[in-house]
């Protein structure tokens, strides 16, 4: 039995060596290439690594030249980074790694750059932050020091992925694409059977990426789980380290500090770009005879274009028509007297300015009638029942074709006072796949080219396979496939059915889930 625990330990440690070697001379990522990214209100953040002096960067936006860029050291910034360590302090983190894991975050947080934050958290089942966003040494000294361990289940895959949603809720309120590091602590060790998994968690790191630095700590048989953690670090740019084989915790500090050094670069997108959709954007960064080149797909800012509209009767036809005003003109009778030239003219311009006002008022109704014979559909009686979901109960209200409607489909959208919302739709299975868009129209959703929502990649998908719109505030889901339907959350839908943030859209194979912003 003696034998067999060494063999199997001699075992573990050279398959763990082997992978650490070819992990560790993959991790970083190249001078120049892409760390993070994020929107900064009308911008494009991207935080690359440190490519020397005497740089330069091109960036194109799909197929669109970017003319302004803009670049500095992260360390002109008031807070120029987020360092978050997240500690497994379970047992399985055992006695022989301790001291070496106080001694690594005291001196991170010792050799901090002016204004950097620190995050500091351990995880059980749940994520339990002991201090956050504190640039005071002192404290986060006092917090290394009072961690103790438990003897509890870890779950590492569902608090990441967790702490990441949560972190991207945050940016996006705060408008604010801050460059924030990882340091993950662990055996690497998931006890949960359900939850998420890991494709889930590579797929929301792919979206929104972080550089994830990781500290592996053997304990049993866990060479699997440390390459699955390890596999973090190689994904986002971060180093990996096995803690069996640090022998000065000096060599993990200067690593990860290694990313103090990174440039954030500011793109300013032409405004027809910022459309709320995913587009790819590729950066090349020159120094000196070498150019490194790598590209990400993003959500591009959104912003909304004014247009000057003419009073002509062309034009008219595309604008709201209760947002017409139509100016009469008052003229007063001539006196019967002879007239001069001057006045004469004056007289023909007053009665070319009635003629006007008359030819537009006749538009402006014939336009309305138009409008509103084009804006009539039909429903069936509403037929409601109440489903649960995660945030509890929501109201469904199903309609099929049918009775009249007196509302118009557009008037929330083009004449009501509330702003059109956006429509979200995330492929479950793979959350890079994500699709935005406005809906100040009814919006097709399907395989077809001639939809707004082009889902090309999946073949279960009919070509028009439903329509997403708003009525008055709510936002529906019409189901037009004749082969394979539309579900919602798991139901299928025969008309139209009300939608919420939350839902899932079943459209053949695929399933979307919906946010409604």
């Amino acid at each position: 039995m003696f034998m067999e625990r060494i063999w199997s330990r001699g075992i573990l440690g050279g398959v763990l060596a082997v992978f650490f070697c070819t992990h560790f001379a993959l991790a970083a990522v190249e001078a120049g290439g892409i760390l993070s990214f994020g929107n900064e209100d009308k911008n494009i953040v991207l935080y690359i690594q440190d490519p020397g002096e005497n740089y330069e960067i091109q960036c194109q936006i799909g197929t669109s030249e970017v003319e302004k860029i803009e670049s500095h050291p992260i360390a002109q910034e008031a807070v120029p980074i987020e360092t978050i360590i997240l500690l497994d302090n379970s047992l399985s983190v055992v006695d022989k790694y301790r001291p070496m894991i106080r001694t690594v975050m005291s001196e991170l947080a010792a050799n901090r750059m002016n204004g950097e934050q620190f995050t500091i958290a351990v995880f059980s089942d749940q994520i339990e932050y002991l201090v956050e966003k504190c640039t005071d040494y002192a404290q986060v000294k006092q917090v290394i020091d009072g961690i103790t361990y438990h003897d509890q289940e870890t779950y590492l895959t569902d608090v990441l992925y967790s702490m990441l949603s949560d972190m991207n809720k945050k940016q996006n309120i705060e408008n604010k694409a801050a460059l924030k590091r990882i340091i993950i602590i662990s055996d690497g060790v998931d006890n949960k059977s359900i939850g998420y998994t890991k494709e889930e968690l590579y797929g929301a790191l792919e979206k929104t990426p972080y550089p994830i630095f990781t500290l592996g700590c053997t304990y049993k048989k866990n060479n699997e789980q440390l390459k699955n953690m390890f596999a973090l670090s190689r994904m986002t740019g971060g180093e990996s380290w096995l803690m069996d084989d640090v022998s000065d915790p000096m060599e993990i500090v200067n690593g990860v500090s290694s990313l103090n050094r990174a440039l954030k670069v500011v793109v300013t997108p032409k405004e027809t770009d910022c459309d709320g959709t995913r587009r790819g954007i590729n950066l090349i960064v020159r120094s000196g005879d070498k150019s490194v080149s790598d590209s990400v797909e993003m959500t591009m800012p959104f912003v909304t274009i004014a247009e000057t509209v003419e009073s002509s009767t062309e034009e008219l036809s595309q604008k709201p028509l209760d947002e017409i005003v139509v100016t009469e003109v008052v003229t007063e009778p001539a006196e019967t007297k002879s007239e001069s030239p001057g006045e004469l003219s004056g007289a023909l311009m007053i009665g070319g300015g009635v003629l006007l006002s008359g030819m537009i008022a006749g538009a402006i109704i014939f336009l309305r009638r138009r409008h509103e014979e084009k804006e009539r559909f039909v429903r069936a009686d509403p037929k409601t029942d109440q489903r649960m979901n995660g945030n509890g109960r929501k109201h469904v209200t199903q309609m099929a074709d049918g009775e009249e409607v007196i509302q118009k489909r557009s008037t929330m959208f083009v004449w009501g006072q509330e702003a059109a919302h956006t429509l979200i739709l995330e492929d479950v299975n793979n959350p890079i796949r994500r699709f935005e868009v406005s809906l100040d129209t009814s919006i097709l959703v399907g395989y077809d080219e001639e939809c707004q929502i082009h889902l090309d990649y999946e073949e279960t998908v009919s070509g028009r396979h439903c329509r997403i719109y708003g009525i008055n505030g709510k936002i529906f889901v019409e189901n037009l496939s004749q082969s394979n339907g539309t579900y919602v959350d798991g139901q299928k839908i025969t008309g139209a059915v009300e939608i919420f943030t939350g839902c899932v859209l079943k459209l053949g194979n695929l399933k979307m889930r919906v946010e409604i912003r």
